[in-house]
């Protein structure tokens, strides 16, 4: 069991679901095998552990003793850092999770994180992209 600080624990059944659901739909599609459904425990069983780990921190920090109290200090001052606030804000959120899929990129084998997209502007004289005519750009 784990304490429900944050909504951890529901963002991690979310994606807990979306993990399982795809592959089931695959299995039953006849797209892939049923050993596909054996990858779920590899790689979802360490996100629950770190969801245990994480919560029991944060409760942690919550104890009404001196000592917590500058822990606690002392980690609220980390957090004005951004790299400490981007480490823990990417944990609890789940964006830290990356699934070994052989390849190096950062992205792959990760959740999709927050980008910023800028439409592309059309040159004159060229064709866009997704023009079905392939004519010139208007």
């Amino acid at each position: 069991m784990y304490a429900p600080v944050g909504g951890q624990g529901l963002n991690v059944g979310i994606v807990d679901a979306a993990n399982l659901g795809w592959k089931l739909a695959a299995v039953v599609g006849g797209w892939v095998g049923e050993d596909i459904l054996d990858t779920y425990t590899t790689e979802r069983h360490p996100v629950a552990t770190r969801l245990l780990q994480n919560t029991r921190a944060q409760l942690a920090l919550m104890r009404p003793d001196p000592q917590t109290r500058a822990l606690w200090e002392m980690v609220s001052d980390l957090m004005d850092l951004d790299d400490a606030h981007r480490y823990i804000a990417d944990m609890l959120a789940g964006m830290d999770v990356r699934y070994d899929l052989g390849d190096d990129h950062r992205l792959v084998g990760t959740l999709c994180p927050d980008m910023k997209s800028t439409p592309e502007r059309p040159r004159p004289g060229r064709r866009q992209r997704g023009d079905p005519l392939g004519g010139p750009a208007a």
